[in-house]
């Protein structure tokens, strides 16, 4: 089961296992966690409209899929946009999902600095905004998301690793964005992932970093 109602934490973090290993969701299971998921839109401790975290989620701590530790607004924001990329892959042919997603994501439509550079807020908060507006139904997406992928660019720092963008939300978010200069960053990175696995750990997220690394690793060039 996918959904679990005390935490949208936990409910995204099963979302998004089943993606990674490529099990298929079933309709009515999907379904039911999209509603559930448009259900926290405007909840407190919401960004902008965006599905909240529940309060359990705020009292355990609040981290990505891949592990790094998010706080206060960041939290909220990044949360906020992996929830509706959730809802929007799962419930999108769902009326009532899809108005509840429209609504909470008008506003990401006419944002100046995703238009203009690519990158939202910063380094952390870009990378949900270009995981979530990537498979999303915005205009524009591929151009804009040059654009930050440039800014990204700009700030690496020479041992496949960028100031700004934690490693593995980076490298797993570059995965899943069809674009030549996201396959470019990855092939930057190559060093740093390589060097990863050959120290992994037991822990439930550094099991996710492998499965992610191994799998970029299997489909670069």
């Amino acid at each position: 089961m996918i959904l679990d109602s005390t935490s949208l934490t936990k409910t995204i973090d099963n979302i998004n296992t089943m993606f990674l290993s490529g099990q298929t969701i079933a309709p009515a299971e999907g379904l039911e966690a999209a509603r559930w998921i448009v259900c926290r839109q405007g909840e407190k401790g919401s960004y902008r409209g965006l599905p909240a975290p529940t309060q359990a989620d705020f009292e355990q701590g609040i981290r990505v899929f891949t592990g790094e530790r998010l706080l206060s607004a960041s939290a909220r924001h990044i949360m906020g946009q992996e929830a509706a990329r959730a809802a929007w892959l799962l419930g999108r042919t769902d009326p009532a999902v899809r108005r509840a997603y429209e609504q909470a994501t008008d506003w990401m439509h006419a944002v100046p600095d995703f238009e203009q550079r690519g990158t939202y807020c910063c380094g952390r908060c870009s990378l949900a905004f270009w995981r979530h507006s990537w498979v999303g139904d915005f205009d524009n997406k591929e151009a804009h998301l040059s654009k930050g992928l440039q800014q990204m660019k700009d700030l690496r720092i020479g041992d496949g690793k960028w100031r700004n963008f934690p490693f593995f939300y980076a490298v797993y978010t570059l995965s899943e964005l069809d674009l030549e200069p996201a396959s470019a960053e990855l092939k930057y990175a190559r060093p740093a992932m390589e060097s990863y696995l050959k120290r992994p750990r037991a822990d439930v997220y550094s099991k996710r970093r492998v499965v992610i690394i191994t799998k970029i690793l299997e489909n670069l060039d």
